[in-house]
C-alpha cells in the first residue's frame, strides 16, 4: 500500500501500489535541513567564485531581497546588489542556521553570519529567510532580510 497525494498535493490517500510514490511525497514536501544548507552553500560558493549570477540563482522569480541600509531589491536588482557587494571586495562567508521551521509551500529559516574580505571578518549579524517552494518542487529564497551586529555609523555632528 502506499500514498496518494490529492491534486493540490495537500493530502494524502491510502492506494495500492509501488513505495517508491511515498519515498518521492515525501521528498518533495518536506524542506530537510540539507536543502537549506545546499541553498547556503550555494550563496558563499557565490561569493567566494565573485559569481552573482549563480547567486541571483537560489532566489524565486518574485523574490525580495531586503538588505540593511537599503531599498528592497527584486528580480535583477537581486544580482545586481550581490554584484556590488562583491565589488566592494566581500570575497567570501559563513552562514549558521539557529531554526527552521516549514509550514506547506513556506520555510522560514533564522541564523547568523559572517562576511569576508579575504581571510578578515568584516561583517557578523542575523538574518531571516522565508524560503518558498517552487512549481517544480525546488526550494528557493523568496524572502531574505538580514541587520548587523555592529553599531551603525554616527554622522558627525558640525
Amino acid at each position: 500500500m502506499t500514498l496518494r497525494a490529492s491534486p493540490d498535493g495537500r493530502t494524502l490517500s491510502a492506494v495500492e501500489g509501488s513505495a517508491s510514490l511515498v519515498s518521492h511525497l515525501a521528498g518533495r514536501h518536506i524542506m530537510s535541513r540539507s536543502h537549506v544548507d545546499a541553498l547556503n552553500a550555494t550563496l558563499t560558493q557565490a561569493l567566494e567564485k565573485n559569481d552573482s549570477g549563480l547567486l541571483a540563482s537560489i532566489y524565486s522569480p518574485d523574490a525580495r531581497l531586503l538588505p540593511p541600509g537599503s531599498d528592497p531589491a527584486t528580480g535583477q536588482g537581486i544580482q545586481a546588489y550581490w554584484q556590488s557587494v562583491m565589488d566592494m571586495g566581500v570575497t567570501g562567508g559563513r552562514l549558521e542556521t539557529v531554526s527552521l521551521e516549514e509550514r506547506d509551500d513556506l520555510a522560514v529559516e533564522e541564523g547568523r553570519y559572517e562576511m569576508q574580505v579575504g581571510s578578515e571578518v568584516v561583517d557578523e549579524g542575523k538574518y531571516v529567510v522565508v524560503h518558498r517552494r517552487q512549481p517544480d518542487g525546488d526550494w528557493k529564497l523568496a524572502i531574505d532580510i538580514w541587520n548587523s551586529n555592529q553599531s551603525p555609523q554616527t554622522p558627525p555632528t558640525g
